[in-house]
């Protein structure tokens, strides 16, 4: 929401816009505008987000179940960061000279 209201009032000043020449009128008008623009970029936003959740399965919160795997790590992966500690303590100790 906020990136959206920032986008617009971006929008807003760099079209170097005379407030004093639009009047009161005017003046409203342009923020009715902005702020239409505003609703339509947050629906827009919605719906996108809607089709995401859609393509990947989603249904409803009752419905729709995450199924979280407990990751742990395996031997294979204390192997590998132990050769790294390993590799990079003698690239400190020994330095980069090439």
């Amino acid at each position: 929401f906020l990136e959206e209201v920032q986008n617009l009032m971006r929008s807003v000043r760099t079209r170097a816009i005379n407030w004093k020449k639009l009047g009161i009128r005017q003046s409203a008008r342009v923020w009715l505008i902005v702020a239409e623009r505003l609703l339509d970029n947050l629906l827009l936003r919605a719906e996108q987000i809607a089709s995401a959740m859609k393509v990947r399965g989603f249904t409803t919160p009752n419905q729709h179940r995450v199924e979280w795997h407990d990751l742990r790590l395996k031997l294979v992966d204390w192997v590998i960061l132990l050769a790294l500690s390993i590799f990079w303590s003698l690239r400190l100790i020994l330095g980069g000279q090439g």
